[in-house]
């Protein structure tokens, strides 16, 4: 195995270069899976194939989920391979790169079996590559400036958020709304009914990745042959196993982490169909895509202003308490949802206590969020011994990928019954996230870690 070196140097340059991929990734993670994924395939499913709403909520959460579960199983062979290999950058770049390429292909098709084989394919690039992404830290921030490193690239990458939605925006005007629930009116593609709507953001991805290109990585070594380095990952992943059986915290970490992240996986795509669909905010019944944009910016630019904010947190005051103060957030956010959701038909947009009360939860939502993530590596580097950072972080991301299936299977289940009860059934949503958040907050106060570095 190569010798193990990590950084004891954080230089400032190095880790603007590596948090650009931040910023360039969450061009794709917030715009298509987000804003456009699952209202655009709710619309195939129901124009194309004559599928009804519930129906089709229940075939992408399952799709969804199965993708998640497939990958829970890769990531960490995965994560070995990146120890093993030395070298982690090159794979972010190929792997960001055929993101980019089949995401742009969904534009193409209204077809919706061809259009899950896309995104499964760019779904699957894009996950890989945060494996790799995430193992750099260490070996690009010295061990004290790991929670900073972390929090500035998840605030960072939320810019890449702003300018793809400003770039969306004319086209919104352009071509109008996408109309996926069959209550609100005509079915309709809108926005996304045209190519140059998935291909212009995942441009917008490469150009922006190119800064990651140069970034240094400390590891010393050169790659082995792959078969060999195959080899090696496999056997070490065999070790792990029985390693991380010995450690106790990590253990059952990556089953609290698995409820946790449970809420930020399923809402992060569900996040505009919550908006449009779930709490229909705009005029008169009728749901503005231009507000769901909207309220993604301004949860965009609260996470831009506070995550850096909660990972500083989780430096000075450990990743227990910034899991708890992470947890509060998501639960005042979901509280709001739900009461707004079973107590009013439909929001307007304007100065009313509704609507006010739906901008604060946003606001919440930021913080929230990309606090999840800064937790998450926070803990995972106080755990971890430094020569298996990667497979650890494979082992949490497994955990990560494994609730991202079940939130997605549970919340398209319920969404079954939204044939029947309507929007009602995306309250009931909200309220298994919650459930299922509490049980994982029970979980993490069994785990030991040094609250101090």
């Amino acid at each position: 195995m190569n010798e193990v070196e990590l950084e004891t140097k954080t230089v400032k340059k190095n880790v603007f270069f590596w948090a650009m991929y931040d910023l360039a990734n969450t061009i794709y993670s917030m715009v298509i899976v987000s804003l456009i994924i699952f209202r655009y395939i709710m619309v195939i499913a129901q124009v194309e194939d004559g599928i009804t709403y519930g129906q089709a909520s229940f075939i992408f959460g399952l799709v969804q989920g199965l993708m998640q579960a497939g990958l829970a199983i890769a990531v960490p062979i995965v994560g070995a391979f990146g120890d093993q290999s030395g070298k982690r950058k090159p794979y972010v770049i190929t792997l960001g790169g055929l993101c980019c390429l089949f995401a742009s292909l969904l534009g193409f098709w209204h077809s919706l079996w061809v259009v899950l084989f896309f995104f499964i394919l760019a779904n699957v690039s894009y996950q890989l590559s945060l494996i790799f992404y995430d193992a750099m830290i260490p070996f690009i921030a010295s061990k004290e400036d790991i929670g900073k490193v972390s929090g500035f690239g998840i605030a960072w990458g939320y810019f890449g958020t702003i300018i793809s939605l400003i770039v969306l925006l004319p086209l919104m005007f352009m071509w109008g709304d996408v109309v996926s629930d069959p209550t609100q009116g005509d079915l309709s593609y809108g926005y996304t009914g045209y190519w140059i709507t998935f291909v212009l953001p995942m441009v917008l991805f490469f150009i922006l990745m190119i800064p990651f290109f140069f970034v240094r990585e400390k590891q010393k070594g050169k790659m082995a042959p792959v078969r060999q380095v195959i080899g090696d990952s496999l056997r070490q992943l065999k070790a792990t196993l029985k390693d991380i059986k010995q450690h106790k915290p990590m253990v059952i970490y990556i089953f609290a982490y698995f409820l946790i992240g449970n809420v930020a996986q399923t809402l992060i795509v569900l996040m505009m169909p919550l908006v449009t669909d779930g709490l229909i905010i705009g005029t008169g019944g009728q749901a503005s895509d231009i507000i769901g944009v909207l309220f993604i910016l301004i949860g965009t630019v609260s996470a831009v202003i506070f995550t850096t904010a909660v990972g500083k947190f989780g430096q000075k005051h450990g990743p227990k308490k910034c899991f708890y103060l992470v947890c509060f957030f998501w639960a005042i956010s979901l509280i709001i949802g739900i009461y707004l959701i079973f107590t009013l038909p439909y929001i307007d947009i304007g100065l009313n206590y509704p609507f006010i009360l739906a901008l604060m939860m946003v606001i919440i939502v930021g913080p929230a969020l990309g606090g999840t993530w800064a937790a998450n590596r926070i803990m995972v580097t106080r755990l971890s011994p430094k020569e298996k950072f990667g497979e650890y972080f494979g082992f949490t991301s497994i955990s990560g990928k494994a609730s991202a299936s079940l939130g997605p299977i549970i919340f398209g289940t319920i969404l079954l019954t939204a044939d029947v009860i309507g929007k009602y059934a995306w309250g009931l949503g909200l309220c298994a996230l919650g459930v299922i958040m509490i049980l994982g907050l029970i979980l993490l106060k069994f785990v030991k870690v040094s609250e101090k570095m």
